[in-house]
């Protein structure tokens, strides 16, 4: 349960992948937790109801995912020196 990491983990060994090598996007301060605790990086979009919340944990808080293409997303991780 969120925000522990554990469903970010059995994910990302799902896929086959590093965490280091996955992105995360998430709307809530307590998924934003458990995608960094897990290691991944972490895009925040908050909704209506969190966007009085603090996502400083975030690597990148987005008011929509309109506002970047997933290629940039990616590209941002990957030289995002983590």
């Amino acid at each position: 349960m969120k925000p522990a990491p554990d469903l970010y983990l059995r994910a990302a060994t799902a896929l086959g992948v590093r965490p280091s090598e996955a992105v995360a996007i998430e709307d809530s301060p307590n998924g934003v937790a458990a995608a960094k605790a897990a290691g991944l990086y972490c895009v925040a979009v908050p909704g209506p109801m969190t966007r009085h919340l603090s996502f400083e944990r975030a690597d990148l808080v987005l008011a929509s995912l309109a506002d970047a293409p997933l290629s940039e997303l990616i590209d941002r991780a990957v030289f995002s020196g983590r």
